[in-house]
């Protein structure tokens, strides 16, 4: 098998595949855990983030608005 026919049935494979639901639902899942793989450091830090900020507005006293009763 030469070359030419070689890339000539991967790329009909390829094609085949990409017709396929099956195909688009795999791809759809490996991109959406990537994602979450590559997110996952960043939201331990919005989380501590966001627990730092919810116990200081808690510990903060809260100022008078003014002209209110």
């Amino acid at each position: 098998m030469d070359v030419q026919s070689l890339i000539h049935s991967m790329i009909d494979w390829l094609q085949d595949r990409a017709r396929e639901r099956t195909s688009w639902d795999g791809l759809t899942i490996i991109v959406i855990s990537i994602l979450a793989l590559m997110a996952s450091p960043i939201i331990r830090y919005v989380a501590w983030l966001g627990l730092a900020y919810g116990i200081w507005t808690l510990l903060k006293k809260e100022k008078p608005i003014p002209f209110a009763k």
